[in-house]
């Protein structure tokens, strides 16, 4: 949806009810902490993609036939040899490898280092933009209880 089509559908804020602009701001505090754990698997995805181009610069600086330990898993290790440390294997997703050299590799990393930097960018605009909004929705809120407790002082003065 465009821009100006969102403007169109856009409801003035002092047009909601209390109970109409609380529940969006329950949405959208709910929206921003969903956006706020994806920019977090983002950056632990660039961690990642960094810590792999350290190995892969050190990679190329290991002789051949050395000794090694390869992760099973995060704490399981059998003991290896490094036959040819310029091929690598890259896992390009959904069970594909490719076979390529460390400067590929290394290429590999930065496109993907890239597009994590740009969908991180992009993400962490919309939560500001979101988070902007919610401190709209704030300060009519707060106008609204102004508005009330005004009320209700003139009614206990006119009583009085």
């Amino acid at each position: 949806m465009s821009q100006q089509q969102e403007e169109q559908k856009a409801i003035p804020l002092d047009k909601l009810t209390p109970q109409q602009l609380l529940q969006i701001k329950k949405q959208i505090e709910e929206e921003v902490q969903q956006l706020t754990q994806s920019l977090s698997q983002f950056r632990i995805a660039n961690a990642k993609y960094e810590e792999s181009k350290v190995i892969l610069k050190r990679l190329d600086q290991t002789p051949k036939d050395n000794d090694l330990l390869v992760p099973i898993t995060a704490s399981l290790y059998v003991p290896g040899r490094l036959i040819n440390p310029q091929s690598i294997m890259i896992d390009y997703g959904t069970g594909y490898f490719v076979e390529r050299n460390t400067e590929q590799g290394s290429h590999f990393c930065d496109r993907k280092l890239q597009l994590l930097k740009e969908s991180q960018d992009k993400l962490s605009n919309i939560i500001n933009q979101k988070k902007q909004f919610m401190d709209k929705l704030n300060i009519e809120l707060q106008k609204r209880v102004m508005q009330v407790q005004q009320i209700q002082q003139q009614q206990q003065q006119q009583k009085k």
